[in-house]
């Protein structure tokens, strides 16, 4: 609806707001400052974070709202706490993206919103999946002064957002203006593995997702998850996971 005014009425809670398309202004604090908005924004608001919205007349605002809570389960003394609510995370407060970067924050939303299936387990086990994924693509994304940091924070968001496509690591680094050798050294330096092997990870990850959460044929999977064909993917999940892709699926599926 064209104009439309609104305020923020959950706010014991954590936000995710993700600007689809159209334009307004947000207001918030005691000042009410003025943030103006637009499609391919996201906002981060924190637990107890109060806002108000007003969207363009010309334009309307479309906005997901991914509302949910967050959790620390201490471990002291080789046995876990008691859960302690979180205030706010680390995480961006606002930020524009690139139009590349708002296809895959949108694609991730739409995953969330396409959540369906009779286990309930099953239907978290993908939410939070996907969320931990949009919290790490917000502090991956965040801006650097250090040119070797934003190269490797490039490097990762290519890798997590791109793992299905063909990836020659050698010209990412050079598209990136950055050695092959400083971009390993990047990644052992904070994440603790090498370019290549976090790629074969993200796609580990997706594929032992797919396999558990779709009926997607072998093919299907193989070539969603970077591989160029069936037997090749099947070759290296079982050098990752020790089990054959069909066999995974059938294991974990019939614990269900």
């Amino acid at each position: 609806m064209p104009g439309w005014n609104d305020i923020r009425n959950t706010t014991d809670v954590h936000s995710l707001y993700w600007i689809q398309s159209g334009e307004g202004v947000f207001h918030y604090g005691e000042e009410k400052v003025s943030l103006p908005v637009k499609a391919g924004d996201l906002l981060y608001l924190r637990h107890g974070f109060t806002l108000s919205m007003s969207s363009s007349m010309d334009k309307p605002l479309c906005i997901r709202m991914l509302l949910f809570d967050v959790l620390d389960v201490p471990y002291d003394q080789e046995q876990w706490m008691k859960p302690v609510p979180v205030d706010s995370l680390d995480v961006p407060f606002y930020r524009t993206y690139s139009p590349e970067q708002a296809d895959w924050l949108e694609s991730q939303f739409a995953r969330i919103w396409s959540i369906q299936g009779p286990d309930p387990h099953e239907r978290q086990a993908e939410f939070q999946y996907v969320l931990s994924r949009l919290i790490s693509f917000m502090k991956d994304t965040d801006t650097s002064h250090n040119p070797s940091m934003k190269a490797f924070q490039q490097a990762r968001l290519w890798i997590e957002t791109g793992y299905h496509q063909p990836i020659r690591l050698e010209e990412l680094a050079q598209d990136l203006g950055i050695s092959i050798s400083q971009l390993r050294k990047m990644f052992m330096k904070h994440i603790g593995i090498s370019p290549k092997a976090y790629l074969n990870q993200v796609r580990n990850e997706q594929a032992k997702t797919l396999l558990l959460l779709t009926d997607e044929p072998m093919k299907v999977i193989a070539d969603a998850c970077g591989f160029a064909d069936e037997f090749h993917f099947g070759k290296m999940f079982r050098v990752w996971n020790g089990i054959a892709p069909a066999r995974f699926r059938t294991l974990n599926k019939s614990e269900h």
